[in-house]
Parts: structure tokens; C-alpha cells; sequence
């Protein structure tokens, strides 16, 4: 059973970045820190806002995601997805393709993440992010995941890292943080912007 904790940082940079494309389907990359048989998803790298399928230019970012990854000596182990039509939680067809392809190229089981715009308001009790790991070549919801509750014959375990990661992120939403984030598709429109790392807008959601 694998102990999956998820960061403020990460949390809050792929909420940001669903935050800045409301109106459209968005998808990216999670890194992890890896230690004692547990994972850290410590940041969130955006791809696009343009397209969800299995592109060449989806080829080139990860590439870069992974390079960029392995110079911190992080992994990249997750996917996420939210889609333009705020109702639907399963993963998509489309989802599967592109979280098997991030699973073969980074050589090890990641998770894929579909946000849950309902549960990103400030009423929610339960973070927006539904995670679904593979099992016998079926990608599976982990229904008991945040809830606290043990789950069942050897599933995954999810966890924020603290009680504040939801309540920072409402914060930096409501402050249009998402203005500073910037994804893969806008980096080609405007390679100065850096979708990548991002020190000014990571600085910014570590003191939230």
C-alpha cells in the first residue's frame, strides 16, 4: 500500500491553473519526492488548456517535465485533469491514454488525478481531486481517498499535507493568483514565460 501526500504547492498550482481556464478543459504533470515507500507530490508543472489528447507537443513537455524533474530529484508520478464539462469525475478515455503514456515514460505506476470542480468552493470539506490509480491495466477511483477512512485490500492512501492547503488555495484563488501561472501552450506562444518552474508564483502560494 503506497502513502500518497499531496503538498500545498502542488494542490494549490493545479486548482490555479483549472482557475485561469474555467471555461475549458485542462490538464498536467504532478512531481513527486519518493521516500520509504511513500510519495510526495511536491509540485504541479500545467501543460494546456488547448487540448487533451496524445500529441507530439504532449511528447515534448513531458520530456522537458521529466529532465526538468530528475534535476531536483523528483519524479514525475501524477496526472491531472479537469474538463471543461464540471460534471464529469470519471476519467476519460482520453485521460487514460495520456496517464498510461506518463506511466511508460516515467517506468513506474503514477497516479491520475480528475479535479472535482464542485468540491473547490469554500463549503467543501473534501479536497477537489479524485484520484485514480491502475490496477491489473484498469484505472480505478479510490473512493475512500481523503476521507480518512482504511481502505480496502491494499488500496492507495491519499492525505494533504496539512489543514491549511485547502483553505490557501480558496485564498490564492480569490486573489486571482491564477493570473501568474502559465502552462505548456502558453509557452509557445511566449517562451519567456516559464511554465516550468515558476519561482514567483511558488513563492507567493508557500506564503499563502
Amino acid at each position: 500500500m503506497t502513502e500518497y501526500t499531496i503538498s500545498l504547492q502542488a494542490y494549490a498550482k493545479a486548482v490555479l491553473h483549472c482557475a485561469k481556464y474555467s471555461y475549458a478543459s485542462v490538464h498536467g504533470l504532478l512531481l513527486a519526492e519518493k521516500k520509504d515507500g511513500k510519495v510526495r507530490m511536491v509540485d504541479a508543472i500545467p501543460l494546456a488548456h488547448n487540448w487533451t489528447q496524445l500529441t507530439p507537443m504532449f511528447d515534448v513537455a513531458l520530456q522537458q517535465a521529466q529532465l526538468y524533474a530528475k534535476a531536483k530529484g523528483w519524479s514525475v508520478s501524477g496526472y491531472y485533469v479537469a474538463y471543461e464539462d464540471t460534471e464529469t469525475t470519471q476519467l476519460s478515455a482520453s485521460g487514460t491514454l495520456l496517464a498510461r503514456a506518463v506511466s511508460a515514460s516515467s517506468g513506474e505506476d503514477i497516479v491520475a488525478f480528475v479535479v472535482d470542480a464542485k468540491k473547490l468552493g469554500p463549503g467543501s470539506t473534501q479536497p477537489g481531486l479524485i484520484p485514480y490509480v491502475s490496477v491489473d491495466s484498469q484505472w480505478k477511483e479510490q473512493t475512500a481517498a481523503f476521507t480518512g477512512a482504511k481502505p480496502k485490500g491494499g488500496a492507495a492512501t491519499f492525505v494533504l499535507e496539512n489543514n491549511r492547503v485547502q483553505a490557501a488555495t480558496l485564498k490564492l484563488v480569490a486573489e486571482r493568483a491564477d493570473i501568474g501561472i502559465h502552462d505548456f501552450d502558453e509557452h509557445l506562444d511566449d517562451v519567456t514565460l516559464d511554465w516550468l518552474q515558476n519561482s514567483a508564483l511558488s513563492e507567493r502560494i508557500r506564503t499563502a
